[in-house]
């Protein structure tokens, strides 16, 4: 009986992971999304054009769709795992690349959220959370909230220490 429980918990465990993964990746797409849509004044054109897509047809969304980006637009886009700009600049999301990188942390993505909450205490709730590379180190940085505050904490993936700690 014990058994089949556990079977049961880890079976709901590798579908929740499967889905906060793909919330990522369209957090990171719509994160990704909002970063070009600024950098292209809001889809407005100063001197009066008609604004188009991709192909160069006419478009009725009113913005202009980012197909060329420079090598410090495209750097940043691509630092991120699993993600490209391919030579027609379309954004090209890895899903699987992405959970391939989570799955090899020493602290699970479950662990730093047991963790984060642990850290802010009772009534906590986890709001998001993502895994960061700075300077050659991995954290999980999540964003919680705790009453009618929200907070920062940033989780060590190799250690599970917690590195920040602070309102925002």
């Amino acid at each position: 009986m014990e058994g089949h429980r556990r079977k049961a918990v880890k079976v709901v465990l590798k579908k929740k992971k499967a889905v906060i993964l793909i919330a990522v990746a369209a957090v990171v797409v719509l994160i990704g999304g909002i970063a070009i849509y600024r950098q292209t004044g809001n889809g407005s054109s100063s001197d009066g054009s008609e604004n188009t897509t991709a192909d160069g047809e006419a478009g009725d969304s009113g913005t202009d769709v980012k197909t060329e980006y420079t090598d410090e637009e495209k750097a940043r886009i691509e630092s991120q795992t699993g993600v490209t700009v391919t030579d027609e600049g379309t954004v090209q999301v890895d899903i699987g690349a992405i959970q391939a990188e989570e799955e090899s942390m020493e602290v699970s993505r479950e662990e730093a959220g047991e963790l984060v909450l642990k850290e802010l205490g009772e009534g906590s709730e986890l709001i998001s959370m993502d895994l960061r590379q700075e300077q050659e180190n991995y954290y999980w940085a999540a964003r919680a909230s705790k009453e009618d505050e929200t907070y920062q904490v940033w989780i060590s993936a190799d250690t599970g220490d917690t590195f920040i700690n602070q309102k925002e």
